[in-house]
């Protein structure tokens, strides 16, 4: 009997990656007023952006329920002899407390809860590294130690189109909102717990060839990813750019989940990767 793993929906992982490592996904829940939907199961990505951008109520979000997580741990006890449960910033959202909550509702197996401190592929990557160690036979406690050192190599950044979206959502003052539109700045982010300010540049060209800089001074990765939001093609240009880092058919590309995407908005261009050593 394996370990088991289970991400939320902002991981991002691939469904086909998810379906081949066997990772089980609980999802958030994206509010737009009264309606109501579970992330990637009942709103798609695409779906989710086209009625960010035409809808005169700006959506929330909403992290799962202790029960949620519950019945998830629940089925996955009956064929597994623990569980790994990995999850985006306690910073940025409940959802690591509500699985600590379900940890306590399911005392038949033993479950570790992780905070990655991170989002979206930052976050995923480690539930699939967690996910092959699982296959290799990997014990829980030898899992959770190797995925909890991997969590201060974790490394994001991005280019927001705006930040009123993030300024929308709470997630930063209405001044540095202001400040962003600006002559016409690009807002540069990073994610360590939090969200915090790094740069600003006046185009995606200039911002994509300063993440190229910051990815270069961290390399070299165990994971690396762009992330984009609406922004397929200029999204894999950038993962061509980083080829020189990391091989680039091992380089995913990801567009952002709704959940995120509601603090992004549309536009953004991100790297996330793991780094070695």
């Amino acid at each position: 009997m394996a370990v088991a793993v289970v991400v939320d929906s902002t991981a991002d992982i691939p469904q086909s990656m998810r379906e081949e490592l066997g990772i089980s996904v609980v999802p958030l829940s994206i509010l737009f007023g009264n309606d109501s939907y579970l992330d990637g199961v009942e709103m798609s990505s695409d779906a989710f952006y086209q009625r960010l951008v035409s809808s005169n109520v700006h959506p929330s979000t909403s992290q799962p329920s202790p029960g949620l997580f519950a019945e998830t741990y629940e089925r996955l006890a009956q064929d597994h002899d623990g569980i790994i449960s990995v999850h985006l910033s306690g910073k940025l959202s409940g959802t690591v407390r509500s699985a600590e909550q379900a940890k306590e509702m399911v005392p038949n197996v033993p479950i570790r809860v992780i905070d990655t401190g991170s989002v979206s592929l930052g976050s995923g990557f480690l539930g699939i590294e967690a996910a092959r160690l699982a296959r290799e036979g990997k014990s829980l406690d030898e899992i959770a130690a190797t995925v909890e050192a991997m969590v201060p190599k974790i490394r994001l950044w991005a280019v927001l189109d705006t930040l009123k979206y993030l300024e929308r959502g709470g997630r930063i003052g209405r001044t540095r909102a202001f400040l962003g539109t600006l002559l016409n700045v690009k807002p540069m982010i990073q994610i360590q717990g939090e969200v915090l300010p790094a740069e600003q540049v006046r185009t995606h060209k200039k911002a994509i060839a300063r993440m190229v800089e910051l990815a270069k001074a961290e390399a070299p990765y165990e994971h690396l990813a762009v992330l984009h939001s609406q922004a397929a093609p200029l999204a894999e240009e950038f993962a061509n750019q980083l080829a020189s880092l990391h091989p680039r058919d091992k380089i995913i590309v990801s567009q952002l989940t709704g959940v995120i995407g509601v603090h992004s908005g549309p536009g953004l261009i991100g790297v996330t990767g793991v780094k070695k050593g």
